[in-house]
């Protein structure tokens, strides 16, 4: 049986931005807690109150490359982040 549905694909660079968000997850807390933060080759591109505003700021800079979207917690664990890709 054919599935219909798109199934959800994570790049290789989604998956690297993953791994140095993990990294760096303290670090990121103490300096944007409670924004959201847009990332491209792991560095961050963005920082937004909002994730429209993260957005909005990073595909002004990334053009038509790909970068990934995380908000992070004021405080907490790594479970806590938000995530999203673009």
């Amino acid at each position: 049986m054919a599935n219909d549905e798109e199934e959800e694909y994570e790049s290789e660079e989604d998956q690297k931005n993953d791994e140095w968000l993990k990294e760096n997850f303290f670090d990121l807390v103490e300096e944007h807690p409670r924004e959201w933060i847009a990332v491209m080759g792991q560095k961050i591109i963005a920082v937004g109150a909002t994730r429209i505003e993260a957005e909005d700021k990073a595909a002004e800079i990334a053009g038509d490359r790909d970068f990934s979207v995380y908000f992070i917690p004021p405080t907490g664990t790594f479970t806590d982040v938000g995530y999203a890709s673009r």
